[in-house]
């Protein structure tokens, strides 16, 4: 197996597309993109919080890590709407277990 190297750095536009595209692949990147990049806040978290609910498990999964940059960026997050998203999730996908905890991890100490 082999990894590719991909610079998460992207505009929102770029982002946006990629979200579009439907791609699970692209969705994925484009939210890790979010996560480290997006200056609006509120809308990064929104964005998220949609791809949480996604039928697939990898989207998911970027959508949890994404709001863990997001915390950490900004300092602030929707603790009662990421909370219990995050519970659902982990419910419907428990694989993400340790993903989700590091998450929480980012929003306790940087919120």
């Amino acid at each position: 197996m082999s990894l590719l190297y991909q610079d998460p750095s992207m505009s929102h536009d770029e982002a946006t597309l990629l979200l579009a595209s439907g791609v699970d692949t692209k969705v994925s990147a484009g939210l890790i993109s979010i996560g480290l990049n997006e200056g609006d806040r509120t809308w990064a978290e929104n964005t998220c919080l949609k791809y949480l609910s996604s039928g697939t498990e990898s989207v998911a999964a970027s959508a949890v890590t994404a709001l863990g940059h997001i915390a950490r960026r900004h300092g602030k997050l929707d603790r009662e709407v990421v909370l219990p998203a995050l519970e659902t999730v982990k419910q419907k996908f428990p694989s993400l277990e340790g993903i989700i905890a590091d998450t929480l991890d980012d929003i306790d100490v940087f919120t």
